[in-house]
């Protein structure tokens, strides 16, 4: 049975750096955070997730961490985090925290001591010799390179999966372990509800001959995190990153009794157009593949396990660019419909900030205008390849996750309203039209659109104890799909295109009582609830009972 603890809850992202800056450095900060608690509790969500706060040399923006009991200085202090939690509990607010644990910065404390072989840290990191004055064999590393890079005070090589400045923890160490879970139960007790593990498949791994990761080692050390940190607590709430995860292995991680996680982000999903992958080539969203993989995970975590659905994060280009439409006259249809399409669904649903106001991806120009590591060097490496400026700024500019990384849009001041002083990264241009001083008085905002959605989620239990059937699985542009339990049922129609459909009779309301939501106000009304013309980008959900009569409770 589905924990109580994840019935309800909506969770929303910040990205800490780019959400609100309250000392005018140009880069935001938790009291930033802090001073709009307000608004956050007026979008209805239940938890807030905060990518890594900790001290890092910032490699990659927070997730290269060089102290986990440290808070980043440039972002506060713990008295500030504290202050954070209290005025979040008021609000009736939970704080998750990012836990990097798969790897650290290479200027943590731990690494130094451990390329130095100072016992108790020789083996917390994974290190070997060469072969023949090469590095190990090994594949390249995520953000580009070799997997492997010499350390010159060590004389040998360190295992790294995504950058040479994140070298990946040995799990196979128990005292690495053992102080990972002391940094939990450490922050447990400062009033943190939540976390997020990043990359977390990763840290199992067979060392030898080769490195290569192991989902039973995972589950192992998992297991026992579980057990000597959060599994004491059973309010907190866990979410894992599990970027290989398969459905099996999923349903393993979240089962109710005894996964080690509440729930995990999949990205088969997220890779369907091959954003952030191979040659950074973006590909046309297949919808038909879409409905084939939600129709698989709907049906086969259904009370098996639990997963987060998101769209959209500090890792992917914006949502309205990537699935919608960035034109004046569909960016709200095609946000909302987005929105409808992903609440609907089984699972946690995740906001990333700034979704909720339909900000879109930068206008990019130039090279030098990126900061994200993994986007200038995979710059390089296409101008090694022999690309020209103009394809290489165009490859990023479809791919890389500055795009959700532009300060929060909040009015429109000079900066959004996000900072007095020049931001860290660039405001996209279109602020003075997309902000929430814009829409938050304004009833047919998206954001608006936002809250109802959020308050409707909370609302009905179908969302959180119904299954799933997938109707009309061959249209390439219409999703359309029910969710069910005895007599009751949910439709959720989204359509992902500027196409216009006609739906069969047989799958409309017969009342317009019955439609909870739609994004074309006159959806509702009594003449054209039935309509069963689908327009562009048109979305709506609507409670029947089994044979379609109207739904008495309402």
């Amino acid at each position: 049975m589905l924990p109580e603890k994840l019935r309800k809850q909506v969770i929303y992202q910040i990205y800490p750096r780019s959400f609100k800056d309250s000392n005018n450095d140009g880069i935001g900060d938790l009291n930033g955070i802090r001073s709009q608690m307000d608004y956050l509790a007026c979008l209805g969500v239940t938890m807030l997730w905060l990518t890594p706060i900790f001290k890092s040399p910032n490699r990659d923006n927070g997730y290269d961490v060089s102290n986990y009991y440290e808070i980043n200085p440039e972002f506060g202090s713990e008295s500030d985090l504290e202050k954070l939690i209290d005025s979040a509990h008021s609000k009736n607010i939970s704080i998750m925290l990012d836990m990097v644990f798969n790897h650290t910065s290479d200027q943590h404390d731990w690494f130094q001591k451990s390329r130095a072989r100072e016992y108790p840290y020789t083996d917390f990191y994974i290190w070997k010799d060469g072969v023949d004055g090469r590095a190990p064999k090994g594949k390249e590393a995520f953000f580009g390179g070799d997997v492997w890079q010499f350390d010159d005070l060590r004389k040998q090589y360190y295992y790294h999966t995504f950058d040479k400045k994140q070298p990946d923890l040995n799990w196979s160490e128990p005292l690495v372990r053992k102080k990972l879970a002391d940094v939990v139960n450490y922050w447990i007790k400062k009033g943190v509800a939540g976390f997020r593990f990043d990359a977390i498949d990763y840290i199992g791994k067979k060392l030898n001959p080769i490195v290569e990761t192991d989902i039973e080692l995972t589950h192992k050390y998992l297991n026992e995190l579980k057990k000597n940190s959060y599994g004491q607590d059973n309010s907190i709430i866990t979410v894992g990153e599990t970027g290989a995860a398969d459905l099996k292995s999923s349903r393993r991680y979240t089962d109710f009794k005894t996964g080690e996680l509440d729930m995990v982000f999949q990205f088969e999903f997220m890779n369907l157009d091959g954003v952030r992958s191979d040659d950074w080539i973006k590909k046309e969203f297949p919808i038909i593949k879409l409905k084939k993989l939600v129709d698989h995970w709907q049906k086969g975590l259904f009370f098996k396990g639990w997963s987060g659905q998101f769209l959209g994060s500090h890792d992917f280009p914006r949502l309205v660019s990537r699935f919608g439409s960035e034109t004046s006259g569909y960016r709200f249809l095609s946000a909302s419909m987005l929105a409808t399409f992903l609440f609907g669904l089984q699972g946690t649903p995740y906001i990333y900030q700034g979704d909720e106001i339909g900000m879109s991806n930068f206008p990019w120009q130039r090279v030098d205008q990126f900061r994200d590591i993994e986007s200038l060097n995979f710059a390089g490496k296409f101008a090694k390849q022999g690309l020209g400026p103009e394809e290489i700024v165009k490859r990023l500019a479809d791919n890389s996750r500055d795009n959700a990384r532009t300060p929060f849009q909040w009015s429109n001041d000079q900066y959004a309203g996000f900072s007095n002083g020049k931001p860290w990264l660039a405001v996209n241009p279109n602020f003075k039209t997309v902000n929430v001083q814009r829409e938050i008085n304004d009833n047919t905002s998206l954001l608006n659109y936002y809250r109802r959605l959020i308050k409707i989620r909370k609302q009905e239990t179908l969302f959180f104890d119904g299954d799933f059937k997938m109707l009309d699985g061959e249209n390439d542009s219409l999703f359309f799909y029910e969710r069910f339990k005895d007599d009751r049922r949910l439709l959720v129609v989204a359509n992902f295109s500027e196409k216009r459909y006609v739906l069969e009779n047989k799958f409309l309301p017969k009342n317009e009582k019955d439609i909870l939501i739609a994004n074309y106000s006159d959806r509702s009304k009594k003449e054209l609830f039935s309509d069963p013309n689908i327009r562009p980008f048109e979305s709506f959900i609507y409670l029947l009972d089994k044979e379609g009569r109207q739904n008495d409770q309402k």
